[in-house]
């Protein structure tokens, strides 16, 4: 298969931050699998040219082993990878894992604790400083050197990012999470039924999407599920736990007061309320001794980020072809090929859950804000379907964080400390100014020169 005629697009895939330990191989091997990519270029970026070629390796070995026509070719230099790329896919992490529990280290300083710290509460927000402009300076690129391509963004925080290269640039943008798919999964396993034979429509912003129709067949399965959690759910204080379920206890409270069931799952939902995080009396939490069963998720946040250096041992000896390749267990990757897939072809995909812009699929949110919403993938691109008003309380919920969000992008693409501390002072697990002020004040001193922008000016 050749280069695409007529409109200067090759049959190449970009994956800029490749070095993702997890996620690369994943692509890598789903696409290997796919005859739709036979013929195809996979470049892959990433600032540590030893990521880079290392992952090529890996991925020439499974394309060889598999009988595969796929080329994979390493880079420093995105802009060298670029040209006339068909799609482009971003899993960047600006400061890397050390950045990351730095956005968790920081807060609780102040006394602030969260269970996951990628998308909101002050790590949130400390993250999108640092990851809004180099998501946008990779748009801008591609708008220059690639501008048909089709730019699908998995960088943390989704939201954020998401929205300020469709505010910044002109390409074509999605961002695409797994949680939707593993709360589902878990529910069809929680009321015993085949997960082939579910059907659920979910809407909101990433990290906090709403549940608003479960089916199986024609059947409403809502009353099941309200019932299971209200029998299995605990409070404030149930047991740490990893697992998602109906169990789980901050999305059962949810449900119980908002009237749908949040997605995906406590780690992550808990985050956007100011209560879960602190104790029943609205004092600071031990992070070691978390309520609503939320310390397993924290200290699974731990484990992963401190995990990621030993996985680099694993990769090198499949890349050098010691150890046995990676078994083929990435959803995430197989979503991104599934969608590419009917973009080149014609045949109609669809997704449980995209983020793009709202342009009226949530008709009570703003139109320029970024949702969660079901899309249909096929020859017409991309396109988010519409699921109508969502509930006041919920609908509340969501604006109050689009509004901040909206915020926290103004302040990365300007650079002002003024937007800064606004952002940080409107998440309801920052107490007051004065604490948003030193956390910001905290994160420069931690993340240094990708922070240094919005540092107080001395006179």
């Amino acid at each position: 298969m050749g280069a695409l005629e007529g409109n200067g697009v090759d049959n190449s895939i970009v994956l800029i931050g490749a070095g993702s330990t997890v996620f690369t191989p994943g692509l890598m091997a789903d696409l290997v699998a796919s005859p739709v990519f036979s013929g195809w270029t996979v470049h892959l970026v990433d600032l540590v040219a030893d990521a880079a070629e290392t992952m090529a390796r890996l991925g020439s070995r499974m394309a060889a082993e598999r009988g595969a026509d796929l080329t994979f070719v390493p880079h420093v230099d995105r802009r060298e990878a670029l040209p006339g790329a068909r799609f482009v896919t971003t899993t960047v992490a600006v400061g890397g894992a050390a950045g990351w529990k730095a956005d968790l280290e920081v807060p609780a300083r102040f006394g602030i604790a969260q269970t996951v710290g990628d998308t909101v509460g002050p790590g949130g927000v400390l993250r999108a400083l640092r990851h809004v402009p180099e998501l946008v300076a990779i748009g801008e690129d591609i708008a220059e050197l690639a501008p048909d391509a089709q730019l699908i963004n998995y960088s943390n925080p989704l939201t954020a990012n998401v929205r300020a290269v469709s505010a910044a640039t002109p390409i074509k943008v999605i961002g695409l999470c797994h949680g939707t798919m593993h709360t589902l999964s878990k529910l069809a396993a929680d009321l015993d039924v085949p997960r082939a034979e579910i059907h659920g429509v979910f809407a909101g912003i990433n990290h906090l999407c709403w549940l608003l129709d479960l089916r199986q067949g024609t059947a409403d399965l809502y009353p099941r599920l309200r019932e299971l959690v209200d029998r299995r759910a605990d409070g404030i204080d149930a047991p740490s736990t990893r697992e998602e379920g109906v169990h789980l206890a901050v999305s059962a409270q949810l449900l119980q007061t908002f009237g749908r069931y949040p997605a995906p799952g406590d780690r992550h939902v808990g985050e956007f309320f100011g209560w879960y995080l602190r104790n029943a009396d609205g004092t600071t939490v031990d992070d070691q001794r978390l309520p609503w069963g939320l310390q397993a998720g924290r200290d699974a946040t731990i484990e992963y980020i401190d995990e990621k250096r030993d996985l680099w041992d694993v990769l090198h000896a499949q890349a050098a072809g010691s150890s046995p390749l990676p078994a083929k267990d990435n959803q995430e990757a197989e979503r991104l090929v599934s969608i590419a897939e009917a973009l080149v072809t014609g045949k109609d995909h669809v997704e449980l859950a995209v983020n793009l812009p709202n342009r009226g699929k949530i008709s009570n949110l703003p139109d320029d804000a970024v949702v969660e919403v079901p899309a249909v993938v096929g020859a017409a691109g991309i396109t988010g379907l519409s699921v109508g008003a969502l509930p006041a309380g919920i609908a509340a919920v969501l604006q109050s964080r689009i509004d901040q969000q909206e915020i926290t992008v103004q302040a990365a693409l300007t650079g002002r400390r003024d937007l800064a501390i606004q952002a940080l002072a409107l998440d309801p697990l920052v107490p007051n100014p004065s604490v948003a002020e030193a956390i910001l004040d905290a994160g420069i001193q931690a993340h240094g020169a990708r922070l240094q922008q919005f540092a107080a000016v001395t006179r």
